[in-house]
């Protein structure tokens, strides 16, 4: 199993156009944290359970917003061109906004899993560029959210995605000298063919 890729995925003028779009929308469901209170490992004091903006894409019954269409679709369309990765079927896809809050360096949101399914993969594409890092933990689920390291700390740059096992702890963190961070995950699954080609690049 890989813990992470960083991949380009969009170029610079339509991650522009996603960018206005997403951060500017009226769209957005506020949620008063990120994971659940019981999924939260009590030992780990850099936690804080954020409130943040969602919109859903994606869901269980499909496509639940035009934006998926609009933005996501065409997202999934360029990564496959960008790394030769072969979606097969989308799990869920939504935007999450995340705004200063108070945190500091050592803060992070709760550590999570996406999907309990190893054979699923997880993105999250980073719409602006912006401070409040992706964090990559050493656990998946089967070792459970106690007592992980991190392994890796992503900074959002604007056009990019970092992916990863859906399996795999992670998590978001806020922005401390931006306003806003915006991301866009998804959780799908790929041909095992395509997921060996690229693992090799």
């Amino acid at each position: 199993m890989f813990n992470y890729k960083i991949v380009p995925v969009v170029r610079s003028n339509m991650a522009n156009d996603i960018e206005a779009r997403i951060i500017a929308g009226e769209h957005w469901e506020f949620i008063d944290s990120t994971v659940h209170e019981s999924s939260i490992d009590p030992n780990d004091k850099n936690v804080i359970n954020s409130s943040q903006f969602v919109h859903l894409m994606y869901g269980d019954n499909g496509p639940c917003s035009v934006m998926y269409n609009e933005i996501a679709k065409p997202i999934l369309w360029m990564l496959e061109e960008k790394t030769g990765l072969e979606v097969t079927r989308p799990q869920r896809i939504k935007a999450n906004l995340l705004t200063i809050n108070g945190s500091s360096t050592d803060n992070y949101n709760p550590p999570h899993i996406d999907l309990p399914d190893e054979t699923y993969l997880s993105m999250v594409y980073y719409v602006n560029d912006s401070d409040g890092d992706t964090r990559i933990f050493n656990n998946t689920v089967e070792q459970g959210f106690y007592d992980m390291e991190m392994i890796y700390s992503n900074t959002p740059v604007k056009g990019t995605a970092i992916i990863f096992p859906s399996i795999r702890f992670h998590c978001s963190s806020n922005p401390i000298k931006h306003n806003a961070r915006a991301v866009i995950n998804f959780v799908f699954a790929v041909t095992n063919t395509s997921l060996e080609k690229f693992l090799q690049k």
